[in-house]
């Protein structure tokens, strides 16, 4: 789900040097996405799905992304300025040093959390799924303004979508669409949504790999050596280290630098404290709206997090360690092997 610290998370697994790198290709605003050069499709609605239905439309583009072949004829003929140029640059010579050393794709995007399940049965992907606590999102939402606000339309005029993982939402989401929520109600809904739809294609798919933001942000060296483990072709060697300890154990000087905040791919991180970023929806949500989350999402919630872990660590204690999880195992059935 977006706000759910998916480019942190890809940065991270890029500092091995052994993946190229892209920034939401399917995300329908422009910047970043809707870049013809990087991935020829029709303009996607918030949280596309791709399947058997639509494939044809989809399907050349996503091999051609696979393959790392950047159009540069389609892109130029959709060019709006210096920013695309500039980001045309960045990614055909990316594209083109990635194929010659013969380096992965590394898809970073929210927006295909709907299409993972074809793109891993027609496109031999791996998918990484990567779940962040309800209040972490809606706080997040919260602080970005309501450009947002168009998803839950978006997700309810998919009449497929609906059918395939959503029925039990169908009446919710067709009175989100008429009248809109307030931030808190839609936000909740929003994370409901998204995570029923990550549980079941994780449920039919067991070599989906899902990740907890809160688990990765808490012991950053130790659980993206075991995420790098679990992916093939990746090594957390000296460099991937490096990546970690400088993007998670941010001291004040570095989390100053400012390029996290305006990168070509307008979606790039700052070098954070993450032990203490994980629960920093604590101190930005009032009280009352951190209950009313919880109470909104956790019938969802519950699937991915156990009840004292989605009420969070004490006010003011970074970064509280989640319970063991051998505790926890027969609660995590998400988790793949």
């Amino acid at each position: 789900m977006a706000r759910s610290g998916g480019s942190w998370v890809s940065h991270m697994l890029a500092g091995s040097g052994e993946v190229v790198h892209i920034n939401e290709p399917f995300n329908r605003r422009h910047p970043p996405g809707l870049t013809p050069g990087i991935l020829r499709v029709p303009a996607p609605r918030a949280y596309q799905y791709v399947g058997p239905h639509n494939e044809s439309e989809h399907i050349a583009g996503f091999r051609d992304m696979l393959r790392l072949r950047y159009n540069v004829g389609a892109e130029l003929r959709a060019n709006r300025g210096i920013y695309d140029l500039a980001k045309m640059l960045k990614y055909a010579t990316a594209f083109s040093h990635g194929r010659s050393r013969g380096l992965r794709p590394l898809i970073d995007d929210p927006y295909m959390v709907f299409a993972a399940e074809w793109m891993a049965e027609r496109l031999d992907c791996q998918v990484v799924m990567l779940v962040r606590h309800p209040a972490g999102i809606v706080s997040s939402l919260q602080r970005i303004g309501t450009g947002w606000s168009d998803n839950l339309p978006d997700i309810a005029a998919q009449p497929e979508l609906v059918r395939d993982l959503l029925a039990p939402f169908a009446e919710e989401l067709e009175r989100a669409a008429a009248e809109p929520l307030d931030p808190i109600a839609h936000g909740a809904l929003l994370w409901r949504v998204i995570h029923t739809g990550i549980q079941r294609q994780v449920a039919r798919n067991p070599r989906f790999v899902v990740v907890r933001y809160e688990d990765l942000a808490t012991d950053p060296l130790t659980e993206f050596r075991s995420l790098y483990g679990r992916l093939e072709g990746l090594s957390f060697n000296a460099a991937a280290e490096e990546a970690v300890r400088s993007g998670c154990l941010a001291g004040p000087a570095q989390r100053q630098v400012p390029w996290g905040r305006v990168g070509l791919g307008r979606t790039a991180f700052q070098p954070m404290q993450s032990q203490a970023n994980a629960w920093a929806w604590r101190d930005r949500l009032p009280a009352e709206q951190v209950a009313e989350v919880i109470e909104r999402t956790r019938d969802v919630a519950e699937r991915f997090y156990t009840p004292a872990e989605l009420e969070g660590p004490p006010p003011g204690v970074p970064g509280a360690v989640p319970a063991p999880r051998a505790a926890l195992a027969g609660r995590r059935r998400w988790r793949s092997a």
